[in-house]
């Protein structure tokens, strides 16, 4: 029982376990949220599937050999004590009980039982060889079916959760016969070895459904590799419906299936919701989540090789890859989930500081918040990968988001899935777009035109040292041009001495700020942009370029996508089940409650009444209600005691 009750121990911490933590998600979200050595040891430790884990069975297993062993071992003493009356009890053990007294005569045995049986007792009465009379009662000796019950109980339960484990799968994995596979993306390229028949008895697997299309089989986790079973019947999704909390949380969502038996052909039409789902064929179908089914995406495209300012048109789809030929250079573009909704917390006030070639690079790719709940609408994220395999993930949104005063459009890049992603902001302009933007890069990337700024800009300076700052202004427009504020941060290290760095910072700027102002200017014009009239917008536009631009230059792709339109296509996450065992689990929890109301609500009692020549003893016992039996006894007696006078009266 000590070794039953430590497996019971572990079966409840491991139970905990597999209640925190999510299961049965995929690989790269546990990569995510505990990184890349965590996810790697939770997983060996079998903590993404804990109920189906081989120490998680084989504990159960050991639990239903001890607990069973020891039912074995103790039903037929407790069914013996139920049946007995102890009829055996001597004159010397009643005497010596706790809760014994001598009643005055005029009792006889046969009185004795009726009051014992109107008080609910169920008693024998049993002459001895020594002509003493004994009266033995007992009332609540159903207590010990609570034991039987409790222990039956979690052997019904761990055997129901042996059925629905997968043990039979994790045999056949370990003989051989069943193998996961590693490598295939869709169900016609399983092996037959992977492949598990209609007929396996339990089972527990998920399937995404994109509107309008059907499956006929589920995929299950198996070790480090996927297996599919077979269904009896095929599942088509009709239409999925999804209503949102004003956070961007989830307030309910359902799916209108139909469902196709493959024998009969058989339809069954039902809307599941979470909580509500549908069993057919033993198999119940519950809504487990949505994603995103293959959305058409619509997008502006820039060759970053190119300063050009007019953009390509581009369609894709979400969740599928593309090829990406830029010349010489191949890439591939893998698009994955799109998302028509992004409800962000945007309270984080900015923090004003000294403007600086370094703070001016830090800010480049952060994204402030302003603290509360807002919707920035639709993103998608994606990758590009080069020749070597090597990939970049992108998330970009398509509308503008606002930061402090003023709206950007924003792409967030990182190399691996444990890191923060790190955000260009490229600023909108008072049409909503970022066309003046980038026809302002174009402009800078033009030598000649730099060459026409730096002389408007230089015709308002002195005579004396117009010739030098024509030289100073065209080279810091040049090194910006080239390389942001990064270029312009390294050439100061490089070529002004450590002492007069932050002096040259200051006239830098102050250069480079009036530069780019002409710049604008003449960038609006050039292209017959919309007039933008000087003030604190068109001042903070212009900053926020700068910052874009120096955050283009150390942009890690080859193009710049904007998404700029989408057709969404919604899919539903099924979990699809058959578990045999949940019976069992159901009537294991009948008899743990009965077990309990047996034990702790009916309290065992017993009685005698001891008729000899010394005269009536009346004593009484109870196995864990001691306090109750205090107050009982003295009224037992009493009225017993009460009894026997008024019998020797009338006689």
């Amino acid at each position: 029982m000590r070794f039953a009750v430590s497996l019971l121990s572990l079966l409840g911490v491991a139970s905990v376990i597999g209640t925190v933590l999510q299961q049965n998600q995929q690989p790269t979200d546990y990569v995510v949220k505990f990184g890349p050595f965590w996810s790697e040891i939770f997983g060996f430790l079998g903590l993404y599937d804990v109920y189906a884990s081989g120490w998680f069975v084989l504990i159960m297993i050991f639990l239903v050999l001890s607990t069973g062993l020891c039912l074995w071992r103790n039903i037929p003493p407790f069914v013996r004590e139920m049946k007995s009356f102890r009829v055996n009890a001597g004159k010397k053990s009643l005497a010596s009980m706790k809760h014994t007294a001598l009643i005055g005569g005029g009792l006889s045995p046969e009185i004795a039982a009726r009051y014992l049986s109107v008080q609910g007792f169920s008693s024998k009465t049993v002459e001895r060889e020594d002509d003493s009379v004994l009266v033995a009662a007992k009332k609540g000796a159903m207590n010990k079916w609570g034991y039987i019950f409790a222990h039956a109980a979690i052997i019904v339960i761990c055997l129901g959760g042996l059925i629905d484990s997968n043990l039979l799968l994790k045999a056949g994995m370990l003989t051989g016969r069943i193998v996961p596979d590693n490598d295939s993306m869709f169900a016609k390229d399983f092996k037959p070895e992977s492949i598990l028949g209609s007929g396996n008895i339990s089972f527990r697997g998920n399937v995404n459904i994109t509107e309008g299309q059907s499956a006929d089989v589920v995929f299950l986790n198996a070790d480090k590799g996927m297996l599919v079973q077979d269904l009896p019947f095929s599942v088509e999704l009709k239409k999925f419906h999804i209503d949102f909390y004003n956070t961007g949380m989830p307030k309910d969502f359902a799916s209108d299936l139909v469902v196709t038996d493959k024998a009969s052909g058989r339809k069954t039409e039902k809307t599941i919701r979470v909580n509500h789902p549908l069993t057919v064929d033993g198999i119940t179908i519950y809504q487990a989540s949505f994603a995103d089914g293959g959305s058409g995406l619509k997008f502006k495209v820039w060759n970053l090789s190119n300063p050009g300012r007019t953009p390509a048109e581009m369609d894709a789809v979400s969740m599928s890859a593309f090829p990406l030929n830029l010349g010489s250079e191949q890439y591939r573009l893998e698009f994955d989930q799109f998302t028509a909704m992004n409800v962000e917390d945007m309270s984080a006030p900015q923090e004003k500081g000294k403007l600086n070639f370094q703070t001016a690079i830090n800010d480049v790719r952060s994204v402030r918040q302003d603290k509360k709940f807002t919707n920035i609408g639709p993103s998608i994220v994606y990758r590009i990968r080069d020749k070597a395999g090597q990939a970049v993930e992108y998330k970009n949104y398509m509308l503008p988001v606002k930061q402090e005063e003023d709206y950007f459009y924003i792409t967030g890049t990182r190399t691996g899935l444990e890191q923060q992603y790190r955000w260009l902001r490229i600023p909108m302009d008072g049409s909503g777009s970022i066309d003046t933007f980038m026809a302002l890069r174009e402009h800078l990337s033009n030598p000649e035109v730099r060459k026409r700024v730096i002389a408007v800009s230089a015709a308002g300076a002195p005579e004396n040292i117009r010739a030098v700052f024509n030289q100073a202004a065209e080279n810091t427009l040049a090194i910006f041009a080239k390389g942001g504020y990064l270029a312009l941060n390294d050439y100061l290290e490089k070529n002004i001495p450590p002492a007069e760095q932050e002096k040259m910072q200051g006239f830098f700027y102050q250069i480079l700020y009036g530069a780019m102002n002409v710049l604008l200017d003449d960038t609006i014009k050039t292209y017959r942009l919309p007039d933008w009239q000087p003030g604190e917008a068109r001042n903070r536009f212009l900053l926020n370029s700068m910052d874009a631009y120096t955050g283009l230059t150390e942009y890690p792709a080859p193009v710049l996508l904007q998404l700029n339109g989408y057709k969404e296509v919604r899919s539903s996450g099924l979990q699809m089940t058959r578990a045999p065992g949940a019976s069992l689990v159901y009537l294991g929890s009948v008899l743990l409650v009965l077990g309990t109301v047996f034990m702790f609500y009916i309290r065992e009692k017993r009685a005698w009444v001891l008729f000899d020549k010394d005269g009536v003893r009346f004593s009484m016992s109870s196995s864990r209600s001691e306090r109750d039996l205090q107050k009982e006894f003295p009224k037992h007696a009493a009225a017993l005691e009460t009894l026997a006078a008024d019998l020797k009266k009338t006689d």
